[in-house]
């Protein structure tokens, strides 16, 4: 069963920033990620933006940037929108030969855990937790089931961007098998942290922690209290 056509990448990208940011170009989470589509160092380095840094596990953004499209800084990017939206274009391009060199695109058209997968499922689902994590959903038949740091599961994303006709990204795909060797080995290194994997849900904020005490502190509590009484009658 196929899903309804819902538009071109034009279409599919308004619908994904609208997801991360609320179509926000100049802003950044609590986790580092950055602009209307919410993209981390990792992803930055895949379109060229970003040179990396010591820290890859963190978007603190303490290295240097490339000068690509005149961004020298984070807030040169939080400040270009262009730039943002030809670094989404460059990214997807990116991962989209990752999502090829694992043969991801082979589900294409099957049905996992309940979701027809469709190649712009698959793009959407990449963006969330990552395409190592995409590929890990895909090969254990939907059993195993990636969530980002706000708890949204990949198959949200693969069915909330299904649909969409994405071939300006996947059209003009090709590779040796020298280079699909050589995307391989980078997942294996890179993608060990997935670009986009804590992005928040914008339509649906993660909720705030219970603000009342917990019953292991109110009975810390109490312990405190019966020790500072016995320690003043100790001192008489």
């Amino acid at each position: 069963m196929s899903n309804s056509y819902k538009g071109d990448y034009k279409d599919f990208l308004k619908a994904l920033g609208y997801r991360e940011s609320g179509g926000r170009y100049d802003i950044e989470n609590s986790y580092g990620y950055l602009g209307k589509y919410q993209m981390g160092e990792m992803a930055l380095q895949d379109a060229g933006y970003y040179k990396g840094d010591s820290t890859p596990r963190k978007n603190d953004w303490i290295g240097e940037w490339t000068g690509k499209d005149g961004v020298w800084s984070k807030e040169d990017f939080l400040n270009n929108p262009q730039a943002q939206e030809n670094a989404i274009r460059e990214y997807h391009r990116k991962v989209w030969k990752y999502i090829k060199a694992l043969d991801l695109d082979e589900y294409v058209g099957k049905t996992v855990a309940g979701v027809y997968i469709t190649e712009s499922g698959l793009l959407g689902g990449a963006h969330l937790v990552g395409v190592r994590s995409l590929a890990k959903f895909l090969k254990s038949g939907g059993r195993e089931i990636p969530k980002d740091g706000y708890g949204t599961p990949i198959t949200e994303y693969l069915a909330k961007f299904s649909g969409y006709d994405i071939s300006e990204i996947t059209g003009n795909v090709s590779m040796s098998s020298e280079e699909k060797n050589k995307l391989q080995e980078e997942l294996d290194f890179n993608w060990d942290i997935p670009s986009s994997s804590d992005i928040p849900n914008y339509e649906e904020p993660p909720r705030e922690k219970d603000g009342g005490t917990s019953g292991s502190g109110i009975f810390d509590l109490i312990i405190g209290i019966f020790r500072a009484i016995f320690s003043i009658f100790s001192k008489k």
